[in-house]
């Protein structure tokens, strides 16, 4: 574990060290007693923001890049960003990327370390306030959303790193550095118990609480977290095909399905799922905001573009997945297909994918060779796509705009994903889409079509009597494209054990001849996969400081 500076409120959290300034670099400047921090229900309250703090969001959070850029979703234009290094043989224990190991791990000492020192408190000096009961009601709160927290940054350290050091109690410098591995198994498990447990305390939303808060963690967190830890146990990277382990992870998903009216959880329009305000909707179950700015759009904004510099770019392999509005498969063999292949498609295409012609942000996008937002322009799009989800076209860099910066919240949990694990085990479990009992009333097949249904998508449904080997393939594409750059997608084919099948990645080369196009579908690169691209590398120097870790195979 890393030494990390923590600057601003978490310094705080330094006084709490047992072993001085060591995992936890000091600030001399900061004259806070421990005494002080504990007696004040503000300082407390500041504590367990800051281990909030350690969810991640991906908002190009990789070297200037989106996780997606590392799947065969996208690839990132430029060649010296660290993602790079997933997909073109360089990755290894001394060239890490998105090593997570140090975040978490930090997170997890401070939950530690909240946990510890904050059970007994009752901030006696404030009982006679009018504030006391609602102070007292968040902070009796607060043990519950931080074991929800330390639970989920075990699930982000496993899905990377596989077996990794288990510790609910703080520890020295010198005990840190001597724990081994704990399994995945052990520590899964512990997950699914935590949130279990957590899901009987913790509340289902915060209006009875003082502000009425968002983004602070609710009972359907719990639940959701729950949900997809048993999903992944259940995953063939994890698993043996082992029906019963399917089975759980489909009663834990149906805990929030069938309670979801009154979790407050229901599908909503596409469309406001990824704007400024997309929090406070009701499919969303956590989002990590990370304020008002406007860089995610600078990122992605089409070359051309003022203000725009290009960074995760779609590709044809993406675009493809999106069906025709009739449910059919997009065929390039199909000539009207071809001469117009962004006609008559899924909704979800056209939010989540900026295509040629298509009006973004403000003028339509000339993708085409020699337009103004296409090749030979330098870094503009090498697949022939630029993204679109998550990128707000309210925002300007033209001079005299008003409007530069808007919120970004970065979805967690939202119910759609709940609805598709539930299929996905349900599936696996049954062997049957049309499966439904009175534990489990709801199908694979209508639970996908529940995702396919809303207002704005309004996409066929799946038929009936389909065969397990269709439905699966079909479910796979469902999750493609309704979670597509939402981070999915990287851990869906390592857990399916589908990652060979990302190899080669494609883009489409878009002419001009008068007033028409013409598009052809063309493979811009192939990528060696090999099996210990399913687990992270541990950094050596993590292997430096505590011999124990060990190394995933292959690295």
């Amino acid at each position: 574990m890393k030494n990390i500076k923590i600057k601003g409120l978490a310094l705080l959290l330094s006084l709490f060290t047992l072993t001085g300034c060591d995992f936890m670099d000091c600030d001399e400047s900061d004259n806070y007693t421990k005494e002080d921090v504990l007696d004040s229900y503000t300082r407390v309250k500041q504590l367990v923001t800051n281990i909030y703090g350690y969810l991640k969001a991906d908002f190009c959070s990789i070297d200037g890049a989106m996780l997606d850029a590392a799947t065969d979703d996208a690839i990132h234009i430029y060649d010296s960003s660290n993602i790079q290094r997933f997909v073109n043989g360089t990755w290894s224990a001394n060239n890490t990327v998105d090593d997570q190991w140090s975040n978490y791990y930090t997170g997890i000492r401070a939950a530690n370390l909240y946990l510890a020192e904050t059970a007994n408190l009752t901030f006696d000096d404030w009982k006679y306030s009018d504030e006391y009961e609602n102070m007292m009601k968040c902070f009796n709160n607060y043990k519950y959303e931080v074991r929800f927290l330390r639970a989920y940054f075990y699930f982000e350290l496993i899905r990377r790193y596989h077996n990794v050091p288990f510790v609910t109690e703080v520890l020295t410098q010198d005990e840190a550095n001597q724990v081994t591995p704990a399994t995945f198994e052990t520590i899964a498990q512990f997950i699914v118990d935590e949130c279990s447990d957590l899901a009987n305390y913790l509340p289902v939303d915060y209006k009875s609480f003082p502000d009425a808060e968002t983004g602070r963690v609710t009972k359907g967190t719990a639940l959701a977290l729950k949900a997809r830890m048993l999903l992944y146990m259940a995953s063939p990277l994890y698993s043996s095909d082992n029906a019963e382990n399917w089975k759980k992870a489909a009663k834990a998903a149906y805990e929030i399905i069938g309670s979801s009216s009154e979790l407050g959880y229901k599908l909503v329009n596409y469309s406001d799922l990824f704007n400024d305000t997309n929090n406070k909707v009701a499919e969303v179950i956590l989002a990590r905001a990370t304020g008002e700015n406007g860089s995610f759009e600078k990122a992605n904004f089409p070359m051309g573009v003022e203000g725009g510099s290009t960074s995760t770019c779609p590709t044809q392999n993406l675009v493809d997945a999106y069906e025709m509005t009739d449910g059919s498969a997009f065929d390039w063999s199909n000539p009207d297909m071809k001469a117009n292949p962004y006609a008559n498609r899924d909704p979800r295409m056209g939010m989540t994918i900026v295509y040629n012609n298509m009006k973004w942000p403000v003028n339509n996008v000339e993708i085409w060779e020699g337009g103004a937002n296409g090749l030979p322009i330098e870094n503009a799009t090498t697949t022939g796509y630029y993204l679109q989800k998550y990128v707000n076209n309210s925002i300007s860099f033209e001079s005299g705009s008003k409007v530069t910066a808007k919120n970004h919240n970065w979805i967690l949990f939202r119910y759609a994903e709940v609805l598709l694990n539930y299929a996905e085990a349900m599936v696996n479990a049954f062997h049957n889409p049309d499966y439904k009992d009175g534990e489990l009333p709801l199908s694979a097949r209508e639970a996908v079509n529940q995702v396919r249904a809303r207002a704005d998508v309004n996409m066929p449904e799946l038929p009936s009597g389909m065969s397990e080997a269709d439905f699966v393939k079909r479910l796979k594409n469902e999750r493609r494209v309704e979670l597509a750059f939402e981070g999915h997608r990287f851990w869906d084919v390592r857990r399916w054990k589908d990652l060979d099948e990302t190899a080669d990645i494609y883009g489409v080369k878009v002419v001009k001849n008068g007033d028409d196009f013409e598009y052809t579908k063309f493979l811009l690169e192939s990528r060696t996969i090999t099996d210990n691209l399913y687990f992270y590398p541990i950094a050596n120097t993590e292997r430096f400081k505590n011999p124990n870790l060990g190394q995933n195979p292959g690295w």
